[in-house]
């Protein structure tokens, strides 16, 4: 397995780009998103192991067994004890085709692993105007330095999810936007861009447990369509687990058509109760 620079991204663009509806692979190949991407081959690789953040990245042929092994042994001694230093629970992995799926098991054995059926929804027109259905008594505000100012009831945990993929909250407010619902001095929910690369964006929206079943999350959703749309880009995508009906409806409602299904996996670094 070798590390690969980032002057030699390019090389791997086919394998990042096998799962174009993940924005993390164009968002990695235009140096916008921080990215480990180990290879099979410097010259012509045919696997990729890629980490951004949280989520990880296999594509290619998942049968070379050496590149397999030195995979398993980086989590192993480098990455899973990395994690559980800072307290992270668990992370996502990607992957491009169903032969990875016994790999992935064989990598973590020992791990509690979820195998997640996922959605994928993209959007590149504002359909409704999120002013005709925004409930009463809210207001939906752009997420920038003066809301952060303000001492608002889960401040904290938004700013937890601007940092979720940007190292910072200066860089997220540089590099991405978000629009927020606020209801007298509390933080209603907010829908953040993700992966902002090439004219689209992922979205990232929460809700929290008060304010739910009142069609705000749609209002949200369009708010940040109007935004995202007016600000030159052309496509946004949402990305749900399949059991998760609440946002594949507030995706739908809000003008999302479905592109696909994929998989995922969830590894919880936790041993198996035995």
């Amino acid at each position: 397995m070798f590390a690969l620079q980032p002057n030699s991204y390019e090389l791997v663009r086919p394998l990042l780009l096998s799962m174009d509806f993940h924005l993390a692979g164009r968002s990695i190949l235009a140096h916008k998103t921080p990215a480990q991407i180990f290879v099979d081959d410097v010259e012509s690789p045919q696997t990729l192991f890629a980490q951004a953040g949280h989520r990880f990245i296999l594509a290619g042929g998942p049968s070379f067994i050496g590149f397999n092994e030195v995979i398993q042994k980086h989590f192993a001694d480098t990455l899973l004890p990395q994690f559980q230093t800072q307290g992270v629970d668990g992370f996502q992995i990607y992957y491009d085709v169903p032969g990875w799926t016994d790999t992935i098991r064989s990598l973590f054995e020992g791990k509690e692993l979820i195998h997640a059926d996922r959605e994928y929804f993209a959007c590149s027109e504002v359909k409704q105007d999120w002013r005709h259905i925004a409930p009463d008594g809210f207001q939906i505000l752009p997420v920038n330095a003066a809301l952060l100012s303000r001492d608002l009831i889960h401040l904290d945990t938004l700013k937890e999810e601007m940092t979720s993929e940007r190292p910072s909250v200066e860089d997220f407010l540089d590099k991405s936007f978000g629009m927020c619902a606020v209801h007298e001095n509390e933080l209603a929910g907010w829908c953040l861009s993700e992966y902002n690369t090439d004219g689209r964006c992922e979205i990232g929206i929460e809700t929290t447990s008060s304010y739910r079943k009142r069609g705000l999350a749609t209002a949200l959703t369009l708010a940040f369509l109007e935004h995202a749309f007016s600000h030159g880009l052309t496509e946004v995508g949402w990305h749900c687990f399949k059991r998760n009906i609440p946002s594949s409806q507030t995706a739908r409602k809000a003008g999302f058509d479905k592109v696909c299904d994929y998989q995922s996996f969830i590894v919880l670094l936790k041993a198996v109760a035995q």
